[in-house]
């Protein structure tokens, strides 16, 4: 008796033991026994442009797996499905008759009639499951930016890494439910139950919308294409920006790739240019080193600058122009204007090695820029204490100093948005899964120059394109402002420069008096042409002019600036300007006048007192004349320095004031750049 009270006691105990005690350890031991679960690739999130054309989709496409748990004849299952597939014979019988796993890849993505005809076949243990894709509907359109993704959809590059955790989504889950025979069976607590297949579904990621147009990413691609292919060069990048809220609209590379097919295309294709590469820029640094001793008061706009017929020898090392030019003495703008190197040494050399750190420094450069892509270089900028006598003056004329097209363009940014540095950036909002959408705080632009010193620097820039080296840059219609670049490369391994290998550009911005965007063009290693003026200039221009048309951005120019022409305002509706041709007698014709005159600015005997328009834009000028019922009749380019009748006149309702424009409304003053002559004239 006292032994069967043990035993019962014993069988008690065991089964509390197995029953309470040890529950959760048997229960994930069936579950490993009876499930075999693997993951599916989720379904990504979209990628826009800006106004909601598709960048990067995810399309639904056929994959074959096997569970060879169903499988009884695997020989005649790998024979049936082998010339289908394009797969060996002998592997694929391996592959399903592998009864330890519960769940193999046969194929996956295969086309649709590959994928119809494995169906019609119905063998056991074969099935088919819709996965996602990856495609990129506009092909290498923004592609080293875009990136793309693997196999199994997970970013690898270009936005599509960035992001990853917020495009992915959730994976889908599939999970075979199988007996102590290791035959499948169809039950599964919470999950959708097909054909003994238990699926939990994924869910979609989230979609990124850029700030980038893809309208002007094509025509910015196309330019570069056309560049790097009459020039033979190496490659090109192109960046179009609005100054005023850093977001970038094109961010171009070429030579470039198609992300559909990535495996086939090599690393200097995939990557990112203007971000990536690292450059001296030559000339087109120039405007940093100007605006440095504007703001910092150690030189002025009309001061003249001796640029020593050509050259300058600190130490043993003697400085040239470029192309052996020589000038005795400029005026500042003609610094910018014909490219001095002289004058632009003497420059820094003026503002001194802090104070010229500082404004480096300022302008965002040897930092990256924060843009939300992967691969960002801070470029190259040396610390003060390792500089040597000549860093500084090579420095000032873009020797000595690495950058990227991303931080020129962000610098030029800031000369163009009254002295205000913006945070570049390229992703606008992600849209998520649940209708939310999440946008990245707000980084509010730091001031790095005054609004007087931006606005000096933007007619300086704009004489560089009016008589200066950036003549091709001209956009019809339009003011343009901005500066040339032809820089050296340095040898590879060191010693110099080369005299053969160069990096043109042109950076700039239009409108000049009041700009909407920045670009920047770099061409690496153009043959035969290698100046920036001839190589980048007019690639500025294409790409300039057609983003402007596209922005829908009115002309506020004549597009013949040679010859007088009569400007009028649409003074019913006081903003638009129309550009008329001069007719005969230069006057305005009735139909584009005003017939209304606002009753504020009407004297008591009805006429209009003309107001005070010295040193204002054209487009200001003829805004305010717009404003008080009377036309405009306009000659030359830039900003108001006489008017006729003068100020304060009175005229009639539906007068024409004619106005005076000069980029340099001043006189020039003589600077303590130029150092004293023993006599006679320098």
């Amino acid at each position: 008796m006292t032994g069967v009270v043990l035993w019962i006691l014993l069988l008690v105990f065991r089964l509390v033991d197995l029953q309470v005690l040890r529950y959760d350890e048997f229960v994930l031991r069936a579950r490993k026994q009876q499930e075999g679960t693997t993951e599916l690739p989720p379904r990504r999130g979209q990628i826009l442009d800006r106004d909601g054309r598709a960048l990067a989709v995810t399309a639904q496409i056929d994959s074959i797996f096997a569970v060879p748990g169903e499988i009884d004849d695997p020989e005649e299952v790998a024979a049936s499905l082998a010339p289908l597939l394009g797969l060996s014979k002998g592997e694929l019988a391996k592959k399903v008759s592998d009864v330890e796993k519960s769940f193999v890849w046969i194929a996956r993505r295969v086309p649709e009639e590959t994928a119809r005809l494995v169906a019609s076949r119905k063998l056991p243990g074969v099935r088919l499951f819709k996965e996602s894709i990856r495609r990129y509907p506009q092909g290498p359109l923004a592609a080293p930016v875009l990136g793309y993704a693997g196999t199994d959809n997970q970013g690898l590059a270009g936005l599509e890494y960035r992001y990853d955790a917020d495009v992915r989504g959730r994976p889908a889950r599939v999970t075979l439910l199988r007996d102590a025979a290791r035959r499948s069976y169809a039950s599964a607590s919470g999950l959708a139950v097909r054909n003994r297949i238990a699926l939990a579904e994924g869910v979609e990621g989230a979609s990124l919308v850029l700030t980038l147009d893809s309208t002007v990413q094509h025509a910015a691609e196309r330019e570069l294409e056309n560049v790097v292919k009459q020039y033979n060069a190496r490659g090109a990048s192109a960046i179009v920006v609005d100054p005023w809220t850093g977001q970038l609209l094109a961010l171009a590379s070429y030579p470039s790739f198609d992300p559909n097919r990535y495996g086939e295309s090599g690393f200097d294709a995939r990557r990112c240019r203007p971000l990536s590469d690292i450059y001296e820029p030559g000339s087109t640094f120039k405007a940093v080193t100007v605006s440095g001793g504007l703001e910092l008061g150690t030189i002025s706009e009309n001061d003249m600058v001796d640029c020593g017929n050509g050259s300058m020898t600190i130490g043993n090392v003697t400085i040239h122009e470029h192309g052996r030019k020589s000038y005795s003495v400029l005026p500042v703008k003609d610094v910018l204007a014909q490219s001095s190197n002289i004058g632009s040494a003497r420059i820094g050399l003026g503002l001194g090695r802090g104070n010229f750190y500082k404004t480096v420094r300022a302008f965002g450069f040897g930092q990256k820029t924060g843009v939300e892509l992967e691969g960002e270089t801070a470029g190259l900028l040396p610390s003060p204490a390792s500089w040597n006598a000549t860093t500084l003056p090579t420095m000032a004329f873009g020797q000595a100093i690495g950058v990227t097209v991303l931080q020129m363009a962000r610098a030029y940014c800031a000369i163009a948005a009254d002295g205000l540095l913006p945070k570049l950036t390229l992703v606008s909002e992600v849209r998520l899964p649940n209708g939310t959408t999440r946008t990245a705080p707000a980084v509010h632009p730091v001031r790095v120059l005054s609004k007087e010193t931006a606005g000096q620097m933007r007619r300086l820039l704009g004489g560089v394109v009016e008589f200066g080296t950036g003549k091709r840059a001209s956009i019809g219609g339009y003011t343009v402002a901005g500066k040339t670049g032809t820089a050296q490369k340095a040898n590879p391994g060191g010693g110099g420069y080369s005299r053969d290998r160069h990096v043109a550009s042109f950076i700039g911005f239009t409108p000049a008096e009041a700009p909407r965007i920045v670009v920047a063009v770099v061409v690496d290693e153009p043959k035969g042409t290698i100046y920036g003026g001839d190589v980048a200039a007019p690639v500025f221009a294409a790409i300039g002019a057609e983003t402007l048309r596209i922005l829908a951005e009115p002309a506020a120019q004549p597009l013949d600036t040679t010859r007088p022409t009569v400007m009028t305002a649409d003074l019913a509706s006081g903003s638009r300007l129309q550009a008329t041709p001069v007719l005969s007698g230069d006057l305005v014709p009735a139909s584009l006048r005003s017939r209304r005159t606002p009753e504020s600015v009407l004297s008591a005997d009805g006429t209009i007192r003309i107001p005070s328009l010295a040193g204002v834009s054209a487009r200001e000028a003829v805004r305010l004349l717009a404003a008080s019922g009377l036309s405009a009749k306009l000659s030359g380019i830039g900003f108001v320095v006489t008017q006729d009748p003068p100020a304060g006149s009175p005229v009639e309702p539906g007068a024409t004031c004619s106005l005076t424009l000069a980029l340099e409304p001043r006189a020039p003053q003589v600077s303590l750049l130029m150092p004293p002559h023993a006599g006679g004239e320098p």
